[in-house]
């Protein structure tokens, strides 16, 4: 099969070619992608998991922070690379496919899915608490419910508005912590600050990291949303780099503050260090402001979590991976509206049924495998298609793997035996449609035996030189173990495997494996078979 990537500048021009009422619609620009991006970093996280981290990491938990954005900024340097190359949605699922590595793809795509999926029940629950916080009267489950069913009508319409949503939102938030910072300054004790690393040295230092990196999620949304962005070669970098810095600048300053006004062990026993921090310095007030904080944070992450998770199934859709009418796009607005409803549904189900909360340490794998395979991806770029040095990418390798390991044994089991389980589903389901694929298949060609030499019945062979086309027209002979012995036949010298890859590398081809079938093919055959596929002409042509 084909080994090397798509050039840049096939992809350059495949991005610039006109858009079809059935494609996403590239709308958002540079600034629009920024802001975006830092929208979709700056949520809850910050809120929940900074005062676990400081349990760990102590008064280091600054640089535990900046640890953690190093990986983060790492990650979205591959993700870059390889949005830059290859700009259309789907994330690692679609970039581990154009390496030809599709079963990894299938699983990068589970990956996302699941995280997805756990994460959008988990932050509709949180949504709920802070919201009963302000009116306590309300039901947790059934608001929750609720905000998922409005979160689900606001990205059924354009991207841009559910984009507008998504800053103002952040907007809001960032300037009520703002409020935080600047009235609760003055209360900060440097005293507090007087142990970088902290008590538990360099170890719960990266400890902390690895608690704290959930935070960063999001910063590569921008990629996986490759096909919806104007210019992405140009776009994208400066969208994942430009977010992180604004991400960064927030969250340590808002760490910072907490850390100087509570301490380093008030702030690590808190489950809520922010709204402490705040009535300590500020007052009931202050608390009020990052109740609210928190609560457009939610928001905004239920917002974004599903824009990006419905692309990635919408992308597994297009390439039958999932269900064909997930890939399908609404007319109107230009959006993957089947996928956005799958997903709201099973979300709405698992948010009124079940509190996934206790297993959210699975979500952490699925999100690490996610980025594993992600750098995977960037390795494998020639030298021409790199912004950088492959550095990048083998430190958030490391650094990934590294947080694997500082994770639960048990969610790391149970994240690996779903992910296998659903690769294994996946060989099985493609083997059953090859067999029945190839029973197909059979009745258009000829057993062995009944030889002939039509490969002119091809359009378009025939009124090419002869000697151009076909160098020996003679069968290919099949071997008895099902692997080509001979070759022949074949337009200038090519391989049979060569020619074969782009027959059955084809959306409606893919799970032919007419190598199994002890069959003699001539190109004619192949020609043919394709026509009963639904190939179009203009493909069958290119291909044979």
């Amino acid at each position: 099969m084909r080994k090397d990537p798509t050039p840049p500048e096939a992809v350059s021009a495949q991005a610039g070619k006109p858009e079809s009422a059935t494609s996403l619609a590239r709308t958002l620009g540079r600034s629009t992608a920024t802001l975006m991006t830092a929208a979709m970093i700056i949520g809850t996280g910050i809120f929940g998991a900074v005062g676990s981290a400081t349990a760990k990491a102590g008064s280091g938990i600054l640089i535990a922070m900046v640890l953690g954005g190093l990986i983060a900024f790492a990650t979205g340097i591959s993700a870059a690379q390889l949005g830059v190359n290859y700009p259309k949605e789907g994330g690692a699922f679609t970039w581990a496919r154009e390496f030809n590595h599709k079963t990894i793809g299938f699983i990068a795509g589970c990956a996302y899915l699941g995280k997805g999926i756990f994460s959008l029940s988990v932050i509709s629950l949180a949504f709920a608490a802070y919201s009963v916080q302000i009116i306590p009267s309300l039901p947790l489950q059934l608001f929750a419910g609720v905000a998922i069913l409005a979160v689900v009508i606001l990205n059924l319409f354009h991207v841009q508005l559910t984009t507008k949503v998504l800053i103002t939102l952040m907007v809001v938030n960032v300037s009520l912590l703002g409020l935080f910072v600047a009235f609760s300054a003055p209360a900060i004790n440097p005293v507090h600050f007087s142990n970088l690393l902290g008590d538990n040295g360099p170890l719960g230092v990266l400890a902390g990291a690895a608690i704290f990196f959930w935070t960063w999620d999001g910063f590569m949304r921008t990629a996986i949303m490759a096909g919806e962005i104007k210019h992405p070669r140009r776009t994208i970098p400066v969208a994942i780099v430009g977010g992180i810095a604004v991400a960064a600048v927030v969250f340590l300053a808002v760490a910072a503050t907490t850390l100087g006004v509570l301490g380093s062990q008030s702030m690590g026993t808190d489950d809520v260090p922010l709204f402490r921090a705040a009535i300590q310095a500020v007052g009931t007030w202050g608390g009020l402001v990052i109740l609210a904080a928190a609560w457009t944070a939610s928001l905004s992450e239920l917002i974004g979590d599903l824009l990006t998770a419905s692309r990635v199934a919408y992308t597994m859709g297009e390439a039958k991976e999932l269900p064909h009418w997930l890939g399908s796009v609404h007319p109107k607005f230009r959006i993957p509206r089947n996928a956005v409803l799958t997903i709201g549904l099973i979300v709405l189900v698992l948010a009124l049924s079940f509190d996934l909360r206790r297993l959210l340490a699975v979500a952490s794998i699925f999100t690490l495998t996610w980025y594993i395979i992600t750098h995977f991806s960037a390795l494998q770029l020639r030298k021409e298609q790199r912004l950088t040095t492959p550095m990048f990418s083998w430190f958030g390798l490391v650094g990934c793997l590294l947080l694997v390991a500082s994770l639960p044994i048990w969610a790391t089991l149970t994240g690996g035996a779903v992910l296998a389980t659903l690769g294994g589903f996946r060989l099985i389901w493609f083997r059953y449609r090859a067999r029945k694929f190839a029973g197909r298949v059979g009745r258009v060609v000829e057993p062995v035996g009944k030889l002939r030499n039509n490969d002119s019945q091809i359009p378009g062979r025939d009124s090419a030189p002869q000697s151009d086309i076909v160098k020996n027209t003679r069968k290919e002979r099949v071997s008895r173990h099902g692997r080509i012995q001979r070759v022949r036949g074949l337009h200038r010298g090519h391989g049979w495997r060569s020619c074969w890859s782009r027959v059955v590398d084809r959306p409606n081809f893919r799970a032919l494996r007419l190598d199994k079938l002890g069959l003699h093919l001539t190109l004619a055959d192949l020609y043919t078979a394709s026509q009963q596929a639904g190939v179009s002409e203009e493909t069958r042509r290119f291909q044979l």
